[in-house]
């Protein structure tokens, strides 16, 4: 599963600097949180919640600062 993964992570779009990064970064994030809920039977959705924001967050912070760059080189 793993393998698959980050073969198919090569076909993500890097929509900024850092992106396809962040984005295996935050897979990697949940899959231990699985990893972890499996084991102890934790609640794992805030995790991922947070998880999925944070990556999001910075895609949207690095497109306003690539978008100020190019507006203002």
């Amino acid at each position: 599963m793993i393998t698959l993964i980050l073969n198919e992570s090569e076909s993500i779009e890097e929509r900024c600097d850092g992106y396809r990064k962040k984005i295996l970064d935050a897979i990697v994030e949940i899959l231990n949180a699985e990893k972890e809920h499996n084991v102890q039977r934790t609640k794992i959705q805030k995790e991922v919640d947070a998880t999925c924001y944070a990556a999001g967050d910075y895609l949207a912070r690095k497109q306003d600062i690539d978008n100020a760059t190019e507006v203002n080189p």
